[in-house]
């Protein structure tokens, strides 16, 4: 009710002047609210601290937290197989250029290669996908430059 008659008074400022009663109105109608909104804050206190000592010693920690959200895992595709068959054959951590290599003689074999950047970018978007969201592969720094993967 005193945000609409703080509009209500802005709206009417914009064509007239305020008067002193008004505003003096407006301060008294904030400060109220202001005690109102103090007194609700005390209540909530107390009703928090009732329920906290009704947990006893259970902690509190989670009691104001929300739970946190994790994520389905989904199915991995052909191209991921491809890269982590790659990976396990080798038996030790592979570096990209060797996985791109061996995942696109596999491609072809199975008849699912495509053009060679389009497989490139393809294998890059799942290396990234297991190495990052899915934590299946863990990126490796390798001697000279690159990275190597490794199965977790």
């Amino acid at each position: 009710m005193l945000f609409y008659n703080f509009l209500n008074c802005f709206l009417e400022m914009e064509t007239r002047d305020l008067s002193k009663e008004e505003i003096i109105d407006l301060i008294n109608d904030f400060k109220s609210e202001v005690r109102k909104n103090l007194a609700k804050n005390d209540i909530y206190n107390e009703k928090i601290e009732e329920l906290t000592a009704l947990l006893g010693d259970a902690p509190t920690e989670n009691v104001m937290r929300p739970v946190e959200k994790t994520r389905k895992p989904y199915p991995l595709s052909q191209w991921d197989m491809l890269i982590l068959d790659v990976i396990k054959e080798n038996g030790r951590p592979t570096t990209s250029k060797e996985i791109y290599d061996k995942v696109m003689a596999l491609a072809e074999e199975k008849g699912i290669a495509m053009e060679e950047t389009k497989m490139k970018a393809k294998i890059n978007q799942c290396l990234v996908k297991l190495s990052g969201r899915r934590n299946d592969l863990k990126k490796i720094k390798y001697r000279g430059r690159g990275f190597a993967y490794a199965i977790v």
